[in-house]
């Protein structure tokens, strides 16, 4: 983003904040620091639907760790694949996504700042599958999207963090909303908000745009090319309101835009404009022990602005770049 426009839009958030309508034009995607793991090649862009590595689905949500194989997490993943193209023409600055834990093959999207509070979902080859309203949500900066249990529930929630605050003018108060997940194959034209969680951060505010959820809480990793932080919320309840606190503190070398949590629990993915990083989270450990070993280099695809990444079932993982006419890609996990 250029000098000119950061000020155009500064002037905007301070005169909308009043109001709660705050709108931010599209960012452009930064240098790569000079420091920045590098990134694995991706493969030839062959096709492969994501469909076809799902296996199982259920409704209920786990987050069991299960027992992973000895060596690096990322040896398994070897190959990047296009799944298909994006069709829904309302998707244009794709900044999160999940994969639906009821639909085999179905991926929800929103967009970055700028749209209606809306969802997406998306087929297994990119198919448009239709978009639906969070009835009295704001989107005042959406930045990434998780999938796992609601309070109190085992049912398949989604966690839409409006979490990004690039002038930390949130006065360390940031938004997500859990959503039941919504019938892919039966859309409404709008869905009601179970909870709305505001996430308050004792050491002042933070440009947040990677969530994840785990353990009845949510973590949010900061966009930071010097210093990764990731806080863990306190857990998660029908209060509507949760204390952050910081877990761990990572040298990446470069701005971290989305994360997720494989199904299991066994496998932590974060992800850059360039890299794609993994670490093992073995069983009986939380997270912040997880964070503390070294993590490894995944396949990262090769994507105009890559901002956001999903585990599927299989713990193959899917990624989508901002824009229009991207592509849906798949780095594919190997039995």
């Amino acid at each position: 983003m250029d000098r000119r426009s950061a000020f155009i839009i500064f002037v905007i958030a301070l005169t909308a904040v009043g109001t709660g309508l705050v709108l931010r034009a599209q960012s452009g995607r930064p240098g790569t620091a000079g420091e920045a793991t590098t990134s694995i090649a991706t493969a030839a862009p062959t096709t492969t639907s994501i469909a076809d590595t799902v296996t199982t689905s259920t409704a209920t949500v786990t987050t069991t760790v299960a027992a992973v194989d000895d060596g690096p997490v990322c040896d398994r993943y070897q190959s990047v694949t296009v799944a298909g193209d994006l069709e829904s023409s309302g998707l244009v600055e794709t900044s999160g996504i999940a994969a639906s834990r009821t639909a085999p093959g179905v991926v929800w999207a929103h967009n970055d700042s700028g749209d209606e509070p809306s969802l997406y979902a998306v087929g297994s080859d990119g198919e448009d599958l239709g978009s639906v309203l969070l009835e009295g949500g704001l989107a005042f900066d959406w930045e990434d999207l998780a999938i796992g249990p609601g309070p109190g529930t085992t049912d398949s929630y989604l966690y839409v963090g409006d979490i990004g605050d690039n002038f930390e003018i949130r006065q360390g108060q940031v938004t997500v909303y859990l959503v039941r997940e919504p019938d892919p194959g039966a859309l409404e034209e709008s869905v009601p908000i179970d909870l709305e969680v505001t996430l308050e951060s004792p050491d002042g505010s933070h440009n947040f745009e990677a969530l994840f959820v785990a353990d009845q809480a949510i973590f949010v990793v900061t966009k930071d090319s010097e210093t990764t932080a990731v806080y863990q919320s306190s857990p998660i309840d029908r209060s509507g309101s949760a204390t952050l606190g910081l877990i761990a503190t990572l040298d990446l070398g470069a701005e971290v835009t989305a994360a997720d949590m494989s199904w299991d629990g066994s496998m932590i993915a974060f992800r850059g404009y360039e890299t794609v990083w993994m670490w093992r989270r073995a069983p009986g450990a939380s997270v912040a022990e997880a964070l503390t070993t070294e993590p490894c280099a995944a396949p990262s695809p090769e994507e105009r602005q890559g901002e956001s990444i999903a585990f599927l079932a299989d713990g193959s993982l899917v990624t989508v770049s901002e824009g229009s006419d991207v592509a849906l890609h798949l780095v594919r996990r190997e039995p």
